[in-house]
């Protein structure tokens, strides 16, 4: 409320009493579902995930930045300045998509013929069990030495060649990139909820976690280690337990100095075409090291405030939507149904390659950029196409919420992966709910290959 007032006494180039009251009401419509869920249930419920990333990545956003829009420090890389008079128009449809949201969660809690349960994870363990285990351990480090082994000759990690992800076989490594976090959720739920503690077990368990964030690391992949904890966190608290308070200063240091590590890393393996992971991987520990503990600070956490900073890039989707000609008026849509089927067979069904092309109407790099699920969907043509997109992704996630098959092991494995993906609000609709179908396939063979049911 204080940082409504200073942006009112501040801001003399523009109205923004109108931004600041729909930005007020947008926050009630996060905050008031999502701490009623959580005190009358427990936990929120899915779709208050997805208010609460809208108000982290955009609302608060709009907070941080709104009296300082009329200079490049808030704007797109330096190069950019925001369109203030597509501020209020961006905020209207960010307010009207919450409305939305709520009216659907209060219609399907009506309609629907299942009661919203909750997860029960110990019912889950009572009533699966692995039918191996060593047939467990040693497919879970196959697909790490094949990950491994992919990484290093070059077809996945940062700096990879895109056509790999483009190719005709493009599934076959996006199926090999699932399991990977798929095996580490598993050895969580076995561990944390299951209790495995043998000698034997342990081994395997933190070996693989090692191997894991190694791995995230020299991929240059920070996504990969961030999604990791928040893996490990899922199945820790659904447990019981509550973090021991010795491991969070550890975590929050690790988490800034990723930032400037990642980076040193990355800005390495471009700068020294050709040189190889292991070389760049030790430079950039020497630059990050070469930092001081408070400039690694800084530098990460101006890192993370600028990545859950998306407002701007919300509003430039909005300012080219009529340059935009890739994907128009949900055309692609009708892929969806057949969106498994392998680019071998059905080369032209939709690419997953629209970060770098609107990130080339900015400036070419080897990143690419997202305006969030709303941009996305506007670029389609315009707000109409935000409804439609949230509509299609609120039935899906209804879908998900009032499902009786919650207390399954296939349901636990989908849970944790969807939770993550919506919690960042970056991915395309269509994209997004693809990759929920294949999931949901490879989650259903892993279910059916590594688990039993316990009568």
């Amino acid at each position: 409320m204080i940082r409504s007032f200073d942006i009112y006494d501040n801001v003399k180039n523009r109205e923004v009493f109108s931004e600041l009251i729909v930005a007020f009401l947008s926050s009630l419509l996060v905050w008031v579902p999502f701490g009623y869920n959580w005190y009358k249930k427990g936990k929120p419920i899915l779709s208050d995930w997805l208010k609460f990333a809208t108000f982290l990545y955009l609302i608060l956003n709009y907070y941080q930045i709104a009296d300082k829009l009329g200079t490049k420090d808030v704007g797109i890389y330096g190069e950019l300045y925001v369109n203030q008079s597509l501020v209020f128009p961006a905020m209207w449809i960010i307010f009207l998509s919450l409305v939305m949201i709520n009216v659907l969660d209060l219609i399907f809690l009506i309609i629907s013929k299942n009661k919203l349960q909750r997860l029960n994870v110990y019912e889950i363990s009572r009533k699966y069990k692995l039918k191996n285990l060593r047939i467990f351990y040693i497919s879970s480090y196959c697909i790490m030495i094949l990950q491994f082994i992919l990484l290093f000759s070059g077809v996945i990690g940062y700096g990879a060649d895109e056509e790999n992800n483009l190719s005709s076989y493009s599934f076959l490594l996006q199926i090999t990139n699932q399991t990977l976090p798929l095996f580490l959720t598993i050895y969580f739920f076995l561990k944390f909820i299951s209790e495995y503690d043998s000698r034997n077990f342990n081994f395997y368990f933190y070996t693989y976690i090692i191997l894991y964030f190694g791995f995230g690391l020299i991929a240059g992949m920070k996504g990969i280690l961030i999604f990791g904890i928040v893996i490990f966190l899922i199945p820790y608290l659904e447990s019981g337990r509550s973090l021991p308070k010795k491991w969070i200063v550890p975590v929050l240091i690790f988490l800034l100095f990723l930032y400037p590590f990642n980076n040193n890393y990355r800005n390495t393996l471009i700068n020294i075409p050709g040189i190889s992971k292991k070389d760049a991987f030790v430079i950039a520990i020497a630059k990050t090291v070469e930092l001081d503990f408070n400039n690694n600070v800084s530098s990460g956490s101006k890192s993370y405030s600028e990545r859950v900073s998306l407002l701007p890039y919300l509003i430039f989707s909005m300012e080219k939507e009529k340059e935009w000609k890739y994907y128009k008026n949900m055309e692609r849509f009708v892929y969806l149904p057949v969106s498994m089927v392998p680019r071998a067979i059905l080369p032209d069904k939709p690419v997953s390659d629209i970060g770098v092309r609107l990130q080339s109407m900015i400036t070419a790099t080897h990143n690419s950029i997202t305006p969030t699920l709303y941009g996305w969907a506007y670029l389609e043509g315009g707000s109409v196409f935000v409804f439609c997109h949230l509509l299609m992704l609120l039935i899906v996630i209804n879908i998900i919420q009032y499902t009786k098959y919650k207390n399954t092991i296939l349901y636990f494995m989908f849970y944790v992966n969807f939770l993550i993906s919506i919690v960042t609000i970056e991915n395309d609709t269509y994209f997004f709910i693809a990759g929920l179908i294949q999931n949901l396939f490879v989650y259903y063979i892993f279910s059916r290959f590594f688990f039993k049911r316990v009568k």
